[in-house]
């Protein structure tokens, strides 16, 4: 996964400590349960170790259609979601993609993907259809249905029709598209059956001496006409199966995607000027009424941070929690997962909060991995407020920065809180050599002179100690 941040020994560490529990008094060492296990679990995890290694790294896709609620064939497999979906578990190599919804037409596309890519495909469908709005009528007449015209959008079939106006209505009626052949083949039939009838005639008046009482003139003119009115009569039975499966539909005019984005910038505007309570109203209209437009899960992650501003941090979990499970967008997906780290650590859930930031994929180039896994180091620091045992789990996470990021512009910061924990933790030895480490000191801008200050007092207090 290209959101691994451990390293490969932490998980180790993790069962290290449930195998050399203190034994009781007057035993040393580990068990022979507890040793056997331990030569076990390194087995175990080394050949696992190898086996992530060498295994094919697997590559993420982000797809999105508008509208939404598009189905999927990948590889010529249906998939359960629609979108929008994320493929978390997507072999690198050529593949091949179906995207397809009723009333539009289907999109095929290949794409080549490397091994742990992140991409993203955002398809615009075609309609299928056209869609007319007649605002200067009343009512029309659709394929022998009346219908009320006023502030409606129909969705109408690609072809041919005819248009006409009788008695004020307008009527619309769809041509069978292969209606022109019909027509050819009712005008041309009689005047070939005539013609085939006097040749019949003029062999029956002036018989010849052969072994049929036709010519193969007039059989052949016969079977062309048997011909022919097999075809018409095909196309007759097509023409009526065209008209009896014929169908339209309409739509509120204020429903069209147009209305959508109309009332999420007016959210945006409310939420700009601060009126939180209006600004869900208008993004609450988007979720309401126009549920396959991609203004859905933009307008549910704004509702999403109001909650947060308001302190519903319950409302809001599930609200961030739905846009990564429903609404997977490649511009809201990692912002969905950190802020939804960002409500368990409001509600001191400091363990779901760590864990929720593993799950981001780092598409989105507002964040970084060395601004993520900061931010975890950062929970682990607000944790250690309420549990002092957190405190090895914090040093290990500082000293993951120090060495992941040794050449960042913030490593005097990472040094030094580093240092900072590991005095706390007694060892003044290791806190002494990460507070040496730090060179330039006064030439680094990252670093401001309030962190400077307590770098210059830890590092007195320390020798002052020592």
């Amino acid at each position: 996964m290209t959101c691994a941040f451990t390293t490969a020994g932490y998980p180790l560490l993790k069962y290290m400590k449930y195998l050399t529990e203190p034994m009781s008094p007057g035993r040393k060492g580990l068990s022979i349960i507890g040793k056997t296990t331990l030569l076990l679990l390194l087995i175990t995890l080394s050949a696992g170790a190898f086996a992530q290694n060498s295994a094919p790294q697997n590559s993420l896709l982000f797809i999105t259609s508008s509208p939404m609620g598009a189905r999927v064939i990948l590889d010529g497999n249906l998939l359960i979601e629609q979108t929008p979906l994320l493929l978390k578990t997507l072999s690198a190599g050529k593949h091949r993609l179906k995207i397809s919804k009723e009333g539009f037409k289907e999109h095929t596309l290949k794409l080549n993907i490397a091994a742990g890519e992140i991409a993203s495909l955002n398809i615009e469908l075609e309609r299928g259809y056209f869609s007319p709005s007649f605002t200067e009528e009343k009512n029309i007449v659709i394929h022998k249905t009346n219908e009320d015209t006023s502030e409606r959008l129909f969705n109408i079939q690609e072809g041919t029709y005819s248009i006409r106006r009788k008695k004020n209505i307008l009527e619309i009626e769809p041509q069978f598209p292969q209606q022109g052949l019909i027509n050819a083949l009712n005008l041309s039939i009689p005047i070939t059956l005539s013609f085939s009838a006097l040749l019949a005639v003029k062999d029956i008046l002036y018989p010849k001496d052969q072994v049929l009482k036709f010519s193969p003139a007039t059989i052949s003119s016969f079977s062309v006409n048997i011909a022919m009115i097999g075809i018409d009569a095909i196309l007759w039975l097509r023409r009526g199966k065209f008209k009896k499966t014929f169908s339209f539909t309409n739509e509120d005019l204020s429903s069209s995607e147009s209305m959508a984005k109309t009332h999420y910038e007016e959210g945006e505007n409310m939420l700009a000027s601060g009126t939180l309570n209006e600004a869900l109203h208008f993004y609450s209209l988007v979720i309401n009424n126009y549920r396959e437009t991609i203004y859905v899960p933009l307008s549910l992650y704004k509702i999403a941070k109001i909650h947060y501003i308001m302190g519903r941090y319950s409302l809001a979990a599930l609200e961030f929690q739905l846009i990564i499970d429903r609404y997977p967008l490649a511009e809201l997906y990692d912002k969905a997962q950190k802020d939804l780290a960002g409500v368990f650590v409001r509600q001191e859930l400091y363990e779901p909060g760590i864990e929720q930031l593993d799950e981001m994929v780092l598409f989105d180039p507002l964040f970084s991995r060395e601004g993520i896994d900061y931010y975890r180091c950062e929970i682990f620091e607000r944790w250690l407020q309420k549990e002092k045992k957190v405190l090895y789990r914090l040093i290990e996470c500082l000293n993951e920065m120090v060495q992941l990021y040794a050449d960042s512009k913030k490593i005097a910061l990472y040094r030094y809180k580093l240092a900072y924990y590991l005095n706390i933790e007694g060892n003044k030895k290791s806190a002494l050599a990460q507070l040496n480490l730090i060179e330039n000191l006064n030439g680094n801008e990252e670093v401001n002179e309030e962190v400077k200050q307590k770098i210059k007092e830890l590092l007195e207090s320390i020798r002052g100690e020592s």
